[in-house]
């Protein structure tokens, strides 16, 4: 016993004391969650749950200086934000010089099926990470069901889920570079362990989504009116002028798909930074698409997305706030003292998170700084969480591509999300059963 402290004290404060660990980060974390699901900006949410974790953990002038200094001068915040501003200055050029939209005309007539097209369109998009991109995508894939009995469920579902198959694998999506930096793995080798992913769902989309009797073409009326004859016509003529410009049309998909393309290959291949590598990209599609001066100004300006880049450094200030207030350590001494594995209790609070918030920058911004300390380095049970959230985030009624999808079909998100579940549930599994093999 210690001197001068009961025995019985001692023990009613070691009991104590993890659930007063526990309380303080759950409180701040329902906050931000909270917040979040009322619509505001996760920038903002960040740093509402940062300044209050900072007041109920022992706020001292020499944390707060600390925190924002490791957020204001650690390189790694300023690599995140450029390399998001470099993704936002690639998705303005594409869209502006008419590349995505000749794009979608080339691969229609190159490829003749309406059902690759209906996987393709989303998929294409949603290489480009931008907020509510889905709608987007939503009158492509309403124009290529049109052979088919599908319901506004089935194609809610179908550019929901389609859209979505990169999260794993592509290294300008958001949540991956946020990931790389808060958790200190190269974002090379988080896509080199995830990119199975990406077939995987692309291949159950086809199997769940894309088969069955539903897809059976209708058949066409005996006696179709002139008006009909003459769209069909006109709709011949088009793929006639586009076949004779195929040099326009191989243009197009080059330009497109390129820059991604090269973009993966400089991260994973050469293990550049997100920030190096879509400088490079944006730089040499200036260049192929002989920019003037006023445009590159022009993209600039366009591409500075003030929510966007606020929301990153709201997080890698809330990260900070994190360590410095010491909860951290106190939650790693607490964790480790139960026998569940520490990959799976983390992923289970990522897929809690992606649940209630809908945002997969939001499970890298609240779960990621609590495996960096907990698992610094561990690329299993970064990944594992990582998914585990994404699977959260996609079964999400609060997930906004789900929202403004189930606007533009006028389908009832809840009944589209039932097919998502299932295909969620099937790669939960494999997680599963890799993580334990």
């Amino acid at each position: 016993m210690a001197r001068g402290i009961p025995l019985g004290h001692l023990e009613i404060e070691g009991t104590l004391k993890p659930m007063i660990v526990m309380a303080k980060i759950l409180s701040t974390l329902i906050l931000v969650i909270w917040l979040l699901r009322r619509r505001v900006q996760i920038g903002y949410a960040m740093l509402a749950g940062s300044i209050i974790l900072f007041l109920i953990a022992s706020p001292t002038w020499e944390k707060a200086s600390a925190s924002l200094q490791a957020t204001l001068l650690e390189i790694r915040t300023w690599e995140v934000m450029l390399a998001m501003f470099f993704v936002m200055c690639l998705e303005h050029l594409l869209r502006t010089s008419g590349t995505i939209e000749g794009f979608m005309k080339s691969m229609k007539t190159m490829l003749r099926s309406d059902r690759v097209l209906l996987a393709l369109m989303p998929a294409f998009l949603g290489l480009l990470p931008s907020l509510g991109g889905a709608i987007f995508s939503a009158p492509m894939v309403e124009h290529a069901s049109k052979r088919y009995h599908l319901t506004p469920e089935n194609k809610v579902t179908i550019n929901y889920w389609f859209r979505h198959i990169w999260e794993y694998s592509n290294p300008i999506v958001p949540a991956l570079i946020l990931g790389s930096q808060i958790s200190s793995i190269p974002l090379g080798t988080l896509v080199t362990h995830m990119v199975g992913y990406t077939f995987l769902a692309l291949i159950l989309g086809w199997i769940f989504l894309l088969t069955g009797v539903k897809f059976r073409p209708q058949k066409q009326l005996e006696n179709q009116t002139k008006l009909e004859v003459s769209a069909s016509l006109e709709a011949t003529l088009v793929e006639s002028t586009l076949t004779k410009t195929s040099w326009h049309s191989v243009r197009y998909i080059l330009l497109a798909l390129g820059p991604i393309i090269v973009n993966i290959i400089l991260v994973v291949t050469f293990h550049l930074s997100a920030a190096v590598s879509m400088g490079l990209v944006v730089l040499a599609m200036i260049v192929i698409l002989r920019l003037r001066w006023k445009q590159v100004i022009r993209m600039m300006i366009n591409s500075f997305e003030k929510k966007l880049l606020l929301g990153i450094l709201s997080i890698m200030f809330f990260q900070n706030v994190l360590t410095a207030s010491g909860l951290v350590q106190e939650l790693v001494a607490l964790l480790q003292g139960t026998n569940l594995p520490i990959a799976i209790m983390l992923g289970l609070s990522a897929l809690m998170v992606g649940i209630l918030t809908g945002s997969p920058q939001a499970v890298v911004a609240i779960t990621f700084p609590i495996i960096a300390a907990l698992a610094p380095g561990s690329i299993n049970t970064a990944t594992t969480a990582y998914i585990m959230g994404i699977a959260g985030a996609m079964l999400s009624p609060a997930h906004l591509c789900l929202i403004v999808t189930g606007e533009y079909f006028k389908g009832d998100i809840f009944k589209s999300l039932r097919p998502v579940l299932l295909l969620e549930g099937i790669i939960l599994m494999i997680v599963m059963v890799t993580y334990f093999v």
